[in-house]
């Protein structure tokens, strides 16, 4: 269910033939810009300043990148008894704070401390996350006109 994502993991990406396309393009752009300004031609002023444009357009294209997606994260409760040492982990509820005293615990019924809260990277998105996600899109979902429906 959970699993922790190495940082080399995300830099990690293969070269598609779109971005390689891409790359040629504006490289060729920057190109045809310099040709202007160099050639020249009867208007050498106009000629300048559209191989300038041409040059600004292409290396400021070169330096958008597209902005990673945010990974989903689920915050995670380790609870363990002072008695008996058992441990459990459940979900991050409101009002969690370390060594604070929560439910009893279901073998010598004493009253268990949070050791630890952490938050972990997912692969997948939990079932609780995807019902979270539906009900939001049927919020935002446009409700049918019941007005318009002739009988």
């Amino acid at each position: 269910m959970i699993d922790e994502e190495d940082d080399e993991e995300i830099l990690e990406k293969g070269i598609s033939l779109k971005n390689v396309l891409k790359n040629l393009l504006l490289v060729a752009l920057i190109i045809i810009g310099a040709l202007f300004i160099y050639l020249g031609g009867q208007d050498s002023t106009t000629n300048f300043f559209i191989g300038f444009t041409l040059i600004c357009f292409g290396s400021t294209l070169i330096q958008i990148q597209k902005q990673p997606a945010e990974p989903i994260r689920q915050t995670l409760t380790i609870i363990k008894c002072s008695l008996c040492n058992i441990t459990s982990v459940r979900h991050y509820k409101q009002g969690d704070y370390v060594f604070k005293m929560t439910e009893s615990c279901q073998k010598c019924t004493e009253p268990m401390k949070i050791a630890q809260i952490y938050s972990v990277k997912l692969k997948k998105p939990t079932k609780e996350m995807t019902e979270k996600e539906k009900a939001k899109k049927e919020k935002t979902k446009p409700k049918k006109d019941k007005t318009t429906n002739k009988t």
